[in-house]
């Protein structure tokens, strides 16, 4: 899974959402008691499935609906009651919204023209931007005649010509097949990142999130339960529920047997665990072990010493081009996933269907979650 960039980020905030709720008919909150900052040049996320509440909350930014209690200040501002037209806000909509009549060189003046920007200025304004998204020989086409990128691109021109203090990107990619999102997912952020601009990430693609942003709000049932950076949520969820929403996981129920301050030790089913942190619980705590499938190495040998490892069948093997991932079917019937990179042609591991394998890892690849 990829990193996302680390953008040289001034820690000053340019908005501020301060115990934000929305209550649809009286009683559903859609976002609940939400607060956050994000900082002038940030790219921030938020992520969550459908219905977690993530695009409530950026229409509440854009001003399309209004919260039902809270504060959103944006550069110190007080913008909560101010009608979308009078915030210096853009939104890109998944659809990208194109006019279908006006070419690419139209659709990107259009809000200048609104706004009753002098004709020259646009002219130049125009120009840039197309320059910006690399689309200025398609300046004369109609979106119909454009790649579903290149559409993406000309909307994002659009959102950046009036140079807005925050740019609101809803599902930007998720029109996109595969291999141009993934494509397009470093374009997008290189072209947020020259032109300086504050921008929130509305998406369900966990990929996209930890790709584009510089901080990730995991959401559910409207509320954040973790934000941090992508290596933060990926490498130390703070609850199982964030670990099992980012990649791949495998969670092991147990019982701690020893907490001290640099490790903890839970007993499971299938093995011992060892883990080189603590977490200031207590001996017959129940918790859960997550351990990431490439952290996991699997063997043909029995190793040595008492924790972290586990025996079991081999029951499925999947091919993923760049690694593959083992299904191995523990003593208790529990199944966990374990990656190899190919980093060679042949499976160096030398496992099939059927196999008894050995899976182990260090001490410093499990986190501990207690709630």
């Amino acid at each position: 899974m990829a990193i996302a960039p680390k953008a040289n980020i001034v820690r000053e905030d340019l908005l501020r959402v301060e115990g934000v709720t929305k209550i649809f008919d009286g009683v559903v909150k859609a976002v609940d008691n939400v607060s956050l900052t994000v900082a002038i040049g940030e790219i921030f996320a938020l992520l969550g499935g459908s219905g977690c509440g993530k695009s409530t909350l950026l229409r509440m930014l854009a001003g399309f609906e209004a919260p039902s209690k809270g504060k959103i200040f944006l550069a110190g501002e007080d913008i909560t009651n101010l009608p979308p037209y009078q915030r210096p806000i853009n939104m890109m909509f998944q659809s990208y919204a194109l006019f279908p009549h006006l070419t690419v060189w139209e659709n990107i003046a259009f809000g200048l023209r609104r706004d009753h920007m002098p004709k020259e200025q646009i002219v130049e304004r125009v120009e840039s931007m197309l320059s910006l998204v690399q689309l200025t020989k398609y300046a004369k086409r109609k979106p119909h005649q454009l790649s579903g990128g290149q559409q993406q691109r000309v909307a994002l021109a659009r959102s950046l010509a009036k140079r807005p203090k925050l740019l609101l990107l809803d599902e930007p990619l998720g029109a996109l097949d595969k291999k141009l999102r993934e494509t397009t997912q470093l374009e997008l952020v290189n072209i947020i990142e020259e032109v300086g601009v504050t921008c929130v990430l509305v998406t369900h693609d966990q990929e996209e999130a930890m790709t584009m942003a510089s901080r990730i709000a995991v959401m559910s049932e409207g509320y954040f339960l973790q934000v941090g950076s992508p290596d933060e949520i990926y490498e130390m969820p703070n609850s199982r529920q964030v670990a099992d929403f980012i990649g791949n996981v495998n969670i092991f129920d147990g019982v701690v047997e020893e907490d001290e301050s640099d490790h903890v030790t839970v007993r499971c089913n299938d093995c011992l665990h060892y883990v080189g942190h603590g977490i200031s619980g207590n001996s017959g705590m129940s918790v859960g072990v997550a351990l990431r499938p490439e952290k996991i190495l699997l063997t043909k040998e029995k190793p040595t010493g008492e924790y972290n490892w586990c025996e079991g069948e081999v029951t499925e093997i999947a091919y993923f081009g760049a690694y593959t991932t083992y299904h191995l079917k523990l003593n208790s019937g529990k199944v966990i996933k374990a990656q190899e990179l190919n980093n060679t042609r042949d499976l160096s591991c030398g496992l099939t269907w059927g196999d008894r394998a050995f899976a182990q890892w260090s001490d410093l690849a499990m986190v501990v979650l207690t709630q």
